[in-house]
């Protein structure tokens, strides 16, 4: 009763002085000592954390929850989770302990009771050194909730304290690649700065900045994006971690010795510009760059920590402070960027976000690590996602049919989902890839997986997407569908069915589709007769997304259109286009007008609009397309063009990545400024990019 009364009255000091907490002279130990080399560092590491921000509600529950041996009454400590092991929060609480207690101008600063609580509850741990299932947190995870407290408390530490400590740190070594050495080479680097040691400390600091670079493996790639776990996006994942802990080695090591030189700035401000700034729309992250973390409220939570990240980038790298600013308004950024090194694409423009995710046999699709991500098999197989307002697919995940994923092309078989690890994740598609002049786009999956194949593309114009499918067959009993989408059901669907408007559409069965509105979202069908749409009331649950949940029952009521391509199908196709921000007028309207001519065979993809300011072709071999008048190719390949007012603006690539050059045959056309070795003025042999290259756009012009 008096150990309750002395927490209650700790705290109730503790909220009453809050508003008193300021950022200046936050500390003051005049026992401690450092190096010359050391001091601004050592100054700076704690300066970093005792500006943390603390959750005071959480510090007083968990001073409520402190029992007398050192444990929290909150923590189970025999569980063995692998994936966000709990336990290990132990040392958070004892972390946030000594930041209240350290700082200047807490209402804890120097409490002799709470110090005896720190104490109680850091040697909990030492005493008993709880390990979990996973290598990550003994390497990583308790070093790195370890360390500051050990260097706030440092002038109060026992000699058999420190010695205790020191066991569980040099678990952590300098090793492997990726986030994975950045996190391993920051936990050395601290270890090496509490032990004084000025030559481990440059080297581990080293360790962490040659993370920094254009990387031929895992890391950050020549494209802006992330890779782990092999050749796996992971924007989300350990890509976020890497920028948060770049930026947290940043603020250590500045000013010191060991501070970032400028090209290593560069990389990190690219990586946030050109990379991740491009997979934030309204406040949420792409589900599509998330990686296999698919939680409550994780979209938001992502943005936020990316949103902290820009911030921080921001006060460092203040020549640049306008474009961080203009990152976090995802209004501002518009265009089409293509990320030819993880098979992914973004269009998006001032009101939506579209993305594409594919995989290939160069790149991997998904994982499902830690028993997360256990529905996820098909999350690389062209799952296409629109945000309009933000939140059409927010926590959508324990309510998705995983076999009907917006985009792809799926045998709706009874099995259940295999659980893939990070290295399974093989499909033999190898014409996987897209072309981007940085305004539009064209993204193209020609998928072969598990015994299904389909050429699949799609035509990021403006602000339409045109969804291509064709040459899709499989040998199989079970029906194949292509889902258009599958997102929360959100007010009254409008139907237009063989040219009669149905306002207020149930889930009847259609003869002859022409569009569907729904949630402002607009789908154009083009002569499609097996479109099936379909709203159901569902009972969901995170535990089937993801173990560490309980299997608590929710319900919601969710959308989906699909086409049913039948069992058995042989040379089966779909054609539809996407609207955002669609109303029935403008839905008439592009019945009508027809905004586009297109060819959808196995040979060829095209797409040119009404007023031919802009077309596509995918070649899935060398041929000829009639658009602009004719153009030949003499190799598979991918060909934009876009009307500018000096010509014609071409973008080709090669979604093989195999290929050194290929010739291009234009019947109305010339090349402009033509350098090459081939007679004719209308021909031009287009060298394509190599090594961490392969795959990416190239340009050039044309006039008539």
């Amino acid at each position: 009763m008096k150990q309750h009364l002395m927490n209650t009255l700790l705290i109730c000091c503790f909220i009453s002085f809050l508003s008193c907490i300021k950022p200046s002279e936050l500390y003051s130990f005049d026992k401690i000592e450092y190096p010359e080399d050391l001091k601004k560092l050592h100054e700076n590491v704690l300066n970093y954390h005792l500006n943390l921000e603390i959750d005071h509600q959480e510090l007083k529950k968990d001073l409520e929850n402190l029992l007398e041996n050192g444990s929290f009454s909150s923590i189970d400590y025999t569980n063995k989770i692998r994936g966000n092991w709990p336990v290990k929060f132990h040392l958070q609480k004892v972390q946030n302990f000594a930041i209240v207690y350290k700082n200047k101008n807490s209402a804890f600063y120097q409490n002799k009771n709470l110090s005896i609580k720190i104490h109680q509850s850091l040697n909990y741990w030492l005493d008993n050194d709880f390990l979990s299932t996973n290598w990550w947190d003994q390497h990583i995870g308790v070093p790195e909730l370890l360390l500051p407290t050990l260097f706030l408390m440092e002038d109060e530490l026992s000699k058999n304290q420190k010695e205790k400590a020191l066991v569980l740190l040099y678990r952590a070594k300098i090793k492997m690649s990726g986030q994975n050495k950045v996190w391993l080479s920051t936990n050395v680097m601290l270890r090496s700065l509490f032990l004084r040691k000025v030559d481990s400390v440059a080297i581990a600091s080293k360790s962490i900045q040659n993370e920094l670079q254009i990387s031929k493996g895992v890391g950050v790639k020549a494209d802006w994006s992330y890779h782990e776990h092999g050749a796996q996006l992971q924007f989300g994942n350990y890509g976020l971690s890497f920028l948060e802990d770049m930026l947290k080695c940043y603020s250590f090591v500045n000013d010191t010795p060991f501070q970032f030189k400028e090209d290593k700035i560069e990389v990190l401000r690219n990586y946030i510009l050109e990379g991740q700034q491009w997979i934030i729309w309204n406040k949420n992250y792409d589900i599509n760059a998330s990686g296999r973390q698919l939680f409550p409220n994780e979209q938001s939570n992502k943005y936020e920590r990316l949103k902290k990240c820009i911030d921080k980038m921001k006060s460092l790298d203040t020549d640049f402070s306008l474009a961080y600013e203009h990152a976090k308004d995802s209004k501002i950024l518009s265009g089409n960027k293509h990320f030819w090194e993880s098979d992914f694409n973004v269009h998006r423009r001032k009101d939506f976000y579209f993305s594409v995710k594919m995989s290939s046999k160069r790149v991997i699709g998904t994982e499902s690590v830690n028993q997360e991500n256990i529905q996820g098999y098909y999350l690389g197989d062209g799952v296409s996602l629109l945000y309009s307002n933000g939140d059409e697919y927010k926590d959508i995940f324990p309510f998705w049919d995983w076999k009907q994923l917006p985009g792809t092309t799926i045998i709706q078989d009874e099995k259940p989902l295999p659980i893939i690890k990070f290295s399974d994740f093989k499909t033999d598609s190898e014409f996987v890839g897209g072309v981007s002049n940085n305004e539009n786009g064209i993204a193209v999956l020609d998928y072969n997986r598990d015994g299904l194949k389909a050429k699949k593309s799609w035509f990021l114009f403006d602000e339409k997407i045109v969804c291509l499918g064709a040459d899709i067959e499989a040998n199989t009993d079970f029906k194949v569908a292509t889902t258009v989408n599958q997102v929360f059901l959100k007010g009254d669907i409008m139907v237009s069915e063989n040219n009669k408007i149905i306002e207020k559409f149930n889930s009847s069965e259609l003869k002859k589709l022409d569009w569907i509105l729904h949630d402002d979202t607009g789908y154009l069908f083009l002569n499609e007769d097996n479109v099936k749409v379909q709203t159901r009331f569902l009972e969901g649950s995170w535990y089937n997304v993801a173990k560490r949940f309980r299997p608590v029952i929710l319900t919601e009521s969710t959308f989906k259109i699909w086409f049913d391509h039948g069992k058995n199908p042989k040379d089966k196709r779909y054609e539809y286009i996407l609207v955002p921000n669609a109303n029935k007028q403008k839905m008439e309207e592009l019945k009508i007008k027809k905004p586009f001519q297109i060819v959808n065979t196995k040979t060829q993809q095209s797409v040119i609009s009404s007023d031919e300011k802009i077309g596509g072709i995918v070649f899935y071999e060398a041929g000829t397309s009639n658009i602009y008048g004719g153009i030949s190719v003499d190799k598979p390949c991918i060909v934009l063009l876009q009307k500018k007012e000096f010509g014609i603006e071409v973008s080709i690539s090669d979604p093989s990545q195999k290929l050194e050059a290929v010739t291009v045959l234009f019947k109305k056309y010339v090349i402009e400024n033509k350098k090459d070795s081939l007679n004719e003025k209308n021909s031009l042999k287009v060298d394509l990019p190599s090594g961490n290259e392969s795959g990416k756009t190239v340009k050039f012009y044309l006039k008539k």
